[in-house]
């Protein structure tokens, strides 16, 4: 029984709502001015017969939106819906009329049946009834993708936290902070000149990243800048252990904040680099954007990491009909996402 609920793609709740508004018909179509009310009245076989009915009208519906709409999912394609309702319609009166040709010749009542006075009547409220409950069907159908289009924004939007959250906490991060402070300290010493460049990169960094802590979508132009200003800390601490080389062929188009400066701090975070045996970052910005880099690994890793990569893969699943693709091999790795158009 639940496999068949499960194919029909409706719920026992539904169903059993379905059953009690044609219990219900019934008995209101029994009860009209100068009717007798008796117990008659209660009884249940045209209810039956009606739900009965509706389940045909469902196995008719689903054929019919699969032949001539697709999977139905948001965004609804509301002239396709309609021309599969239609479709639905003549078939479901095809089949119903079929039934009912067969149920006369056996009992001998075709004359009663199938004369003109008693047949389109009979049509009319057909179609009446699959209107009524196709709409029920399709209305109970919205209700279900319209709660699932609403977990998949509600789960986009938790990713979009928790990678905010992620970001700002690393910027934030004591450490992170008392790392660039001593390198300040030490360039103020070494090099005045130097550690006023270090210290604009690093007031940028932090602005940037608090001001669009509550933004969906930047230029990739505002977030190449950011990653460059997030590249020059890294050199001040590691000097050219990691590089960064860039191709640009100028596009238009946007991607989520800090997206940039979380691929290239995932390089620098899964790879040892040094002067000796640098880590090569390659940033290509085109139809796309790529972000690859060779591969140099820890011998004992101290990040597990993944994680942000999956909040910036659901962020882009939401906001893209397109998706990020990873590739990775024991020499290289990249990561390639789409620029989301103005």
């Amino acid at each position: 029984m639940r496999k068949f609920l499960t194919r029909l793609d409706v719920s026992p709740q539904f169903l059993a709502g379905i059953f009690l508004f044609a219990y219900l018909e019934s008995i209101r179509s029994r009860v009209g001015p100068g009717q007798v009310i008796n117990w008659y009245v209660l009884t249940p076989e045209a209810a039956i017969f009606t739900f009965l009915e509706f389940i045909l009208l469902i196995i008719i519906l689903r054929y019919s939106f699969r032949a001539g709409y697709g999977e139905f999912v948001f965004p609804i394609h509301w002239f396709k819906a309609l021309r599969s309702f239609l479709l639905g319609m003549g078939i479901f009166l095809i089949v119903v009329n079929l039934i009912s040709m067969g149920v006369s010749l056996i009992f001998d009542t075709w004359e009663r049946n199938f004369s003109p006075e008693i047949l389109l009547p009979n049509t009319v409220s057909k179609i009446l009834e699959f209107i009524v409950y196709g709409g029920f069907y399709l209305t109970f159908l919205l209700f279900k993708e319209n709660k699932k289009h609403n977990q998949k924004i509600s789960s986009y939007k938790l990713a979009v936290s928790e990678s905010r959250f992620a970001q700002l906490k690393q910027q934030l991060n004591p450490h992170f902070l008392f790392n660039n402070l001593n390198i300040l300290d030490q360039l103020i010493e070494e090099n005045p000149k130097t550690a006023s460049s270090f210290l604009h990169n690093f007031s940028e960094l932090y602005r940037y990243a608090l001001d669009k802590s509550t933004t969906n979508l930047v230029d990739w132009q505002e977030e190449l800048e950011f990653a460059k200003n997030y590249h020059r800390l890294i050199k001040e601490k590691y000097g050219s252990a990691y590089q960064l080389n860039l191709s640009l062929e100028h596009p238009k188009g946007k991607i989520p904040p800090l997206t940039l400066q979380l691929l290239i701090e995932n390089a620098v975070l899964h790879n040892f680099g040094t002067e000796e045996n640098p880590v090569f970052i390659e940033l290509y910005i085109g139809k796309n954007i790529r972000v690859s880099n060779n591969q140099i690994p820890f011998k004992n890793p101290k990040h597990k990491g993944g994680r942000g990569l999956q909040n910036l893969k659901e962020q882009i699943q939401m906001l893209s009909v397109e998706t990020i693709v990873i590739q990775q091999t024991n020499e290289n790795f990249s990561v390639t996402l789409p620029l989301i158009p103005n």
